[in-house]
């Protein structure tokens, strides 16, 4: 079952990317970067390592990138 409580989308501008990025957090785990760096029609996700050999509802990080993408374009 979604709960949307356990995500939290973080826009943010680091020095490693041109363009601002949004990270995801689920469960209060930082999970992936979405970024923007090579356009708008061609975002990049970036796993962080210690996350992949994690478990996640599949509804729960299906909505947590549609966030992540919407927060992302409408900054």
């Amino acid at each position: 079952m979604l709960d949307k409580n356990r995500i939290l989308i973080v826009i943010g501008s680091p020095l490693d990317y041109e363009e601002l990025v949004a990270y995801i957090n689920i469960d209060s785990r930082e999970v992936a970067v979405l970024s923007q760096d090579d356009g708008i029609n061609n975002l990049k996700l970036e796993f962080f390592e210690d996350i992949l050999s994690k478990e996640f509802d599949y509804d729960t990080f299906t909505y947590a990138l549609l966030s992540a993408k919407k927060e992302l374009l409408s900054e």
